[in-house]
C-alpha cells in the first residue's frame, strides 16, 4: 500500500475475505505516505 497498491488490490491478492482485515493488519500510515498525501492534497487545493 505505501507503493500506491490499493487496498482493495493488496486484499484480494492476500486472500482475505474482507478489505476490512487488511486495513487492521497492513493499514498503518507511513511518515513518508502521510507526507505524499499531504503535498497531493495542497497541489489539489492550491
Amino acid at each position: 500500500m505505501a507503493a500506491g497498491v490499493p487496498l482493495k488490490v493488496v486484499s484480494e491478492l492476500l486472500g482475505h475475505s474482507s478489505i476490512v482485515i487488511t486495513g487492521d493488519v497492513y493499514g498503518h500510515v507511513a511518515p513518508q505516505v502521510s507526507a505524499g498525501a499531504i503535498d497531493v492534497l495542497s497541489a489539489a487545493l492550491a
